[in-house]
């Protein structure tokens, strides 16, 4: 099993009030547009975001903390993440942080903390309030800034980078056609961006990579089978800018035609976009995908499929999806479902409910096609149970909602 969140504790994030949200290898989250599949997604960006750039950024491309935060009875509250991580060969951490701020003041790290086991030897720990830390990490000052994280401080010992490592790496997507046949501009081509926007510089990196993968070719492959007759998809400098262009074959001609990215349909060039998230140049060590199904025929989608569960036995995969037919694929199974539902405002993340599973479990039903009638139940009370158990000390709030 690839190193993966084992799970998500999230409190006052747009919609979510209370979530605590188990995940496995591969996660599929399905539920009404503003049940707040979007959200949860979004919550652990922002986790990845405020450690690899800052909360500030954070923040301000999500249009300032008053759009981010949830509030309750008029007054603003505290907004908390916790996650519990499997890093592989028995090490797991659980890492997680507080923001507060009061209307006329800015946002502080009101708490942060990390709690990592290792097989064999002793825990390790720091935990940080107000800047100061409660339990400090030698060789690391005893003060941070209230608007910085520690555990990018802490990065700088052996025994917690593996923590920093694997949240700065997980990857969102939600991958915009038109952004693919622009123009782009130069890129460095290192990561993905999470509409696409930079695909012929990832290409580019792609292809020249020496590393015996064979990921270009890959991918090649596989775009093959989803659009007849295409051959290859290359890099292409245009003057300052850079673009794709699409080699295929075209009855009659003794010789493959080449396509500019202009002239090819938001079905393919999605496509190609989910194909590079997949096998761009590094590991990201959690990959998200918004509705992998938007704009593609159901067919081609059966093979996206393959590759993201193939993608899962290396890296965690997370997907929100609208699709009947991607809950039907036989390698996925009841306990990678999860259902997000709107109750009372809140979003709850829900597994399927018990009578739902039987259902399936007896082949009465397939679960694509209960969500087609409108018969796919979540546990709301399961739901209610964990996001109501008791926390661990690391994870008990300070103090709930803040009046100003």
């Amino acid at each position: 099993m690839p190193k993966r969140i084992v799970e998500a504790r999230v409190r006052n994030y747009k919609s979510i009030a209370n979530a605590v949200v188990s995940l496995g290898s591969f996660t599929a989250l399905v539920g009404p547009n503003g049940s707040g599949k979007s959200n949860f997604v979004d919550s652990l960006a922002f986790v990845q975001e405020c450690l690899s750039e800052s909360i500030e950024v954070a923040f301000r491309n999500r249009g300032g903390i008053g759009a981010v935060r949830r509030r309750s009875t008029g007054h603003p509250t505290h907004i908390s993440m916790g996650l519990a991580l499997d890093l592989g060969e028995g090490l797991s951490a659980d890492y997680g942080f507080e923001i507060a701020a009061k209307p006329t003041e800015k946002f502080r790290i009101a708490r942060e903390w990390c709690l990592l086991k290792r097989p064999m030897r002793p825990d390790l720990e720091f935990r940080v309030a107000d800047g100061v830390f409660e339990k400090a990490i030698q060789g690391i000052r005893p003060k941070v800034q209230t608007d910085r994280l520690a555990l990018f401080a802490a990065s700088a010992t052996e025994e917690f980078r593996p923590v920093y490592d694997f949240l700065t790496s997980m990857r969102f997507y939600s991958v915009v056609p038109t952004r693919l046949r622009e123009l782009q501009e130069p890129d460095s081509g290192s990561v993905l961006k999470r509409d696409g926007s930079n695909a012929a510089a990832v290409l580019k990196q792609l292809a020249a990579q020496g590393d015996g993968h064979g990921r270009y070719d890959r991918l090649c492959s596989l775009l093959s089978k989803v659009v007849e007759g295409l051959k290859r998809v290359e890099y292409r400098a245009l003057g300052q800018k850079e673009t794709l262009q699409f080699k295929q074959d075209v009855v009659g001609s003794e010789h493959p035609w080449t396509f500019d990215a202009l002239n090819m349909s938001d079905g393919t060039l999605r496509v190609l976009g989910l194909l590079l998230a997949v096998y761009q140049p590094g590991d990201a060590s959690v990959l998200t995908v918004e509705e992998p199904e938007a704009t593609v025929h159901p067919a081609v989608m059966e093979v996206l499929l393959d590759v993201l569960l193939d993608a899962s036995r290396e890296r965690q995969v997370v997907i929100t999806t609208h699709s009947p037919d991607i809950l039907d694929a036989k390698s996925l199974g009841d306990d990678n479902i999860r259902v997000v539902a709107l109750d009372k405002g809140q979003t709850l993340i829900c597994p399927l409910a018990e009578t739902t599973r039987k259902a399936v479990r007896d082949r009465l039903y397939t679960p694509g096609e209960l969500l087609r009638v409108g018969e796919l139940n979540p546990d709301l009370d399961a739901a209610r149970r964990q996001n109501g158990r008791q926390p661990s000390l690391l994870d008990e709030p300070s103090s709930g909602d803040e009046t100003p």
